[in-house]
């Protein structure tokens, strides 16, 4: 409202000030003429008078335009280059919040592929337990603010991912095998002693497959393997069994 204003009054003011410049510069002019008829006897021509009264306010009128326009030139300017910077900020901020969410990935999938982890700290993958679960729930918000294009919702994201996953590990650390009963923490005992065989890396192929089936039976039950840590022990065993096969036919 305020602004509306102002604009009406700075136009009057404009138009004001042209009426008064042409009206200063015809009575300059009628005083010339008038100096003209009385000295020399000779009267200017008419369109001279048309001249002398459009003029001034026709170049007001252009030097107007020409300020607005610089002015509307400048704005214009100044809005790209905010966009352009305003752009590049939620590119890095973006590729910042990816860059956090990458390592949070990277350390929840630990206890996806390392087995030794998961016998050293079962509960998880317990996701029935509400600390555990709450990773998994994280996570999902994550793949749900990639679909956009707003950084700030992914940091969030990856705020409660982090959290709940330092949550889940110091969990995990005070439960250790706590949960578990007497003859499960038997079985994964047998679990960690067939690992530990199974990487040691002078086992034969046939001491090799047999850790392979105790670690996966004694686990049966208790752990839950990700597919990946089934599928990175499954590969382990492969070069273990082929290690073996070489160390003997030499």
């Amino acid at each position: 409202m305020l602004k509306r204003i102002a604009r009406r009054l700075a136009a009057a003011a404009l138009v004001l000030f042209a009426l008064g410049s042409g009206l200063v510069v015809l009575g300059v002019y009628a005083l010339l003429s008038f100096a003209s008829w009385a000295i020399w006897g000779a009267v200017p021509p008419a369109y001279t008078f048309v001249l002398a009264f459009v003029i001034p306010p026709l170049g007001v009128a252009a030097l107007t335009a020409l300020g607005v326009g610089a002015n509307r030139s400048a704005k214009l300017l100044r809005a790209r280059r905010n966009r352009l910077s305003q752009a590049a900020a939620t590119a890095s901020s973006w590729e910042a919040a990816q860059s956090r969410r990458d390592a949070a990935l990277v350390s929840w999938s630990r206890y996806e592929t390392d087995v030794s982890l998961l016998i050293e700290y079962p509960v998880m993958t317990d996701y029935s337990d509400p600390v555990i679960r709450e990773v998994i729930v994280a996570m999902q918000g994550i793949r749900e603010a990639e679909r956009g294009t707003d950084p700030a919702r992914l940091h969030l994201a990856v705020d409660r991912f982090e959290v709940a996953l330092r949550t889940a590990e110091n969990y995990a650390r005070r439960c250790g095998q706590s949960k578990l009963t007497e003859a499960e923490r038997g079985k994964l005992a047998t679990a960690r002693a067939a690992l530990n065989l199974l990487l040691d890396g002078g086992a034969s192929p046939t001491e090799v497959e047999g850790a392979y089936r105790t670690l996966r039976r004694s686990l049966r039950g208790i752990i839950d393997l990700p597919a990946q840590a089934a599928a990175d022990l499954d590969a382990r065993a492969r070069d273990a069994r082929r290690l073996g096969a070489l160390r003997m036919a030499s």
